[in-house]
């Protein structure tokens, strides 16, 4: 039965290479446009957060203001980012050990206090150094305070959009390679066994596939399930939890339930990766590698079955 290539260490040394490149031409090229429209939009939002301190340190807090910053998103995130580091709206939930939905803290002042007190009990002592002094700000602690503030946020949301992004963005060619051979894409199911996959010449997004999602499931001519992921990494640290411990994690899962004679664990990869984590995910995992500035591959493999 025909499988995909095996690669040498050599070969992978060489698309790293490439796909190293590649990323890092993408992120040179990278325009501003994204993140100078956060930064001018939570610029506003921390000049008026900064502004309203006095008034949310007031001894007596109104469970109303506290709910009203935490009832639009960006300013949920801004009111968590007062503090060093910046505190997740999950981890500001568990230390309230209560909802800190608007209409919950509107309906539970102690609550609204609770959140107002962690808040500040871990404000940033750098950006807002007048606040512990018990003074206001000159005007340069003032914009030095909404320009950092403003800068962390931002760039914590391009990087999940280039995250997520990347992703979509890969997912998105693997689908339209697919298309291009004439394969049908399908309504997404649980896929528990491999009489649930779709018919051959059909595939669907990301689905669970025994138990463990797949950003792609195509059904081959040889009959065979192909369970693709889209990987990105930025990093070759990072590399090994996206192939080796995720990836490969994922294939183990499929070899066990489906067979190894039923499934084809795939990877389409685009970034950086350690070579050895390549070697691993393929020889010890199993899962088959394709890469994106060279997707043909995948292409050719397809058509090779029919």
């Amino acid at each position: 039965m025909k499988l995909p290539k095996r690669w040498t260490r050599t070969e992978l040394e060489e698309d790293c290479r490439e796909a190293e490149t590649t990323f890092r031409h993408e992120r040179m090229d990278e325009p501003l446009e994204l993140y100078s429209e956060h930064f001018q939009n939570f610029s506003k939002i921390f000049g008026a957060l900064v502004d309203r301190i006095p008034e949310l340190r007031n001894p007596k807090v109104d469970a109303s203001v506290i709910a009203d910053l935490m009832r639009n998103d960006d300013s949920r995130r801004a009111f968590c980012y007062l503090t060093a580091p910046p505190i997740s709206e999950d981890d500001l939930k568990t230390l309230v050990e209560a909802s800190i939905a608007p209409t919950r803290l509107e309906e539970h002042p102690d609550s609204a206090e609770k959140l107002r007190g962690i808040i500040f009990r871990i404000l940033d002592p750098h950006r807002f150094p007048w606040v512990k002094e018990g003074r206001d700000p000159d005007p340069h602690e003032r914009s030095a305070a909404i320009i950092a503030s403003a800068a962390l946020v931002s760039a914590k949301k391009v990087e999940t959009f280039r995250r997520n992004d990347a992703k979509d963005r890969q997912e998105e060619k693997v689908k339209e390679l697919l298309r291009s051979l004439g394969y049908t894409e399908i309504p997404k199911r649980d896929i528990l066994n491999a009489s649930a996959a779709p018919a051959v010449g059909e595939f669907m997004g990301e689905t669970p596939l025994a138990g463990a999602k797949a950003d792609v499931v195509a059904t081959v001519p040889s009959g065979r399930i192909m369970a693709i992921e889209c990987k990105v990494s930025n990093s070759k640290v990072n590399s090994y939890k996206r192939i080796v411990h995720d990836t490969g994690g994922k294939a183990t899962i499929w070899h066990d339930q489906l067979g190894r004679a039923n499934v084809l664990a795939s990877a389409v990869l685009s970034g950086v990766f350690s070579v050895s984590n390549c070697e691993t995910v393929q020889n010890d995992k199993g899962v088959y590698l394709f890469w994106d500035h060279r997707l043909n591959d995948l292409r050719e493999f397809i058509t090779s079955l029919t």
